[in-house]
Order: C-alpha cells, then sequence, then structure tokens
C-alpha cells in the first residue's frame, strides 16, 4: 500500500511541475494558471528544512540569508525581492512562487530559473521554507 502511495505521490509530482514548468515567466501581477496550482508537500518542518537547505544552495546568495534581498551577489538594479515582505510583485501563491522558482522572471531580472538544477520537490520544499519565514497565503 505504501507503495502505491509514493507512487500516486510521485505522479502527482511530476504533473504538478509539468504543468507550471510549461508556464512562461513570470509576469507582473502575478499569473492565474499558477495560481490554480495547489501545492502538493505539506509544510512539515521537514519539509521546511529541507527547503531551507536548497534556498541556501540556490537562492541566499541574491536573496540573503533571511530573505531580504540582502545577499552578497544581490545585484543593485533591480535587486532581489525581500521574500519576507507581503509585496509580491509576480504573485503571491504557492503555485506562481514555484513557478518563478521553476521559470525564473525575466525582464531586467535577473532571476533565473531553477528547474535545470533541483526537483520539483525541492522547489516546493522552498515554497514551504518561504512560508515559514514571510507571508503566509490569502485565504
Amino acid at each position: 500500500m505504501r507503495g502505491v502511495a509514493a507512487a500516486i505521490a510521485v505522479a502527482s509530482l511530476a504533473i504538478v511541475s509539468t504543468t507550471v514548468s510549461v508556464l512562461a515567466q513570470a509576469k507582473k501581477g502575478g499569473d492565474p494558471k499558477a495560481a490554480a496550482v495547489k501545492n502538493p508537500v505539506q509544510p512539515t518542518p521537514k519539509s521546511i528544512a529541507a527547503g531551507q537547505q536548497a534556498y541556501n544552495r540556490a537562492c541566499r546568495q541574491c536573496h540573503g540569508p533571511k530573505g531580504l534581498g540582502d545577499g552578497p551577489l544581490a545585484p543593485k538594479n533591480p535587486s532581489p525581492a525581500d521574500l519576507t515582505d507581503a509585496e509580491w510583485t509576480y504573485g503571491s501563491s504557492d503555485g506562481e512562487i514555484f513557478a518563478i522558482i521553476s521559470n525564473g522572471v525575466g525582464g531586467d531580472s535577473e532571476m533565473k530559473g531553477h528547474r535545470s538544477e533541483m526537483t520539483a520537490t525541492d522547489m516546493w520544499n522552498i515554497v514551504n521554507f518561504l512560508r515559514s519565514i514571510g507571508p503566509q497565503p490569502a485565504k
């Protein structure tokens, strides 16, 4: 029974990952298609800890250790987003945040997508970590 549940979970993550990864780079104001994608990874302490580790590997250099946009390699114009505040230019739903991590932002931003560098689970864990340090999703 556990094998079946694990297979279903892996298949669900693959479908969600594929769905979000075909979306274009983030647009100001958010993306309704990405917003409709639900986070399949529960925000458990284990997920949040794994998300913090993945964040430290892929995001900390620009967004800073606390997500304030003040990392040592942060570009100046535009500077990286403060991931702890309530202002999310490209959408604040879990699906939109996942899409930004996966596909990047584009335009004048230096935020590049990370889908070739990490798994979908890693990216969902980062979403869960960001929720633990920043604003909660709207109900």
